[in-house]
């Protein structure tokens, strides 16, 4: 345990400036963290969404901590793409990007096809948007719009 657990707890208490009790937490929320290689998954994944998005350390150590899933995802395969697709069809800056990441990262995984995209198209509809650029208005202000439903909570 020691010569494989510990040096990843310690890494993501170095890297992501956080105590241990914080530390405690994501494993407790995505414990599959302690199987991961640092060099191969964790620390690339982390550089990823800091260059990527241009964080601080303070940002991607908070942003880690409102979802560690994202340390389990693809960069390449994922996150990457959904945050190409959800930039480009919104026609998005990156800092708005990065706002809108920092307050609902979620968006890295969901999927575009099953998610993302129906819910856009619904929201622009339903709200009567003419331009992607209103529909990136509206999800800048309330990015957890993008979790919702439409048959359960957005069509009632």
């Amino acid at each position: 345990i020691t010569d494989n657990i510990e040096p990843k707890l310690c890494y993501l208490q170095e890297r992501l400036h956080l105590n241990q009790t914080q530390v405690a937490k994501i494993i407790s929320k995505q414990p599959t963290i302690l199987c991961m290689n640092v060099e191969s998954k964790l620390e690339p994944n982390i550089s990823w969404l800091q260059e990527r998005l241009n964080l601080t350390d303070a940002q991607v150590s908070k942003i880690i901590w409102k979802l560690p899933q994202l340390l389990t995802y693809s960069t390449s395969d994922k996150m990457e793409p959904n945050l190409d697709w959800f930039q480009k069809v919104l026609k998005l800056s990156n800092s708005q990007t990065q706002k809108i990441v920092m307050r609902f990262p979620h968006i890295l995984y969901y999927s575009v096809e099953d998610n993302m995209k129906p819910t856009l198209t619904w929201l622009k509809r339903r709200l009567l948007l003419k331009t992607n650029s209103e529909l990136a208005t509206v999800i800048e202000k309330f990015p957890s719009l993008l979790s919702l439903s439409i048959d359960t909570n957005l069509e009632p």
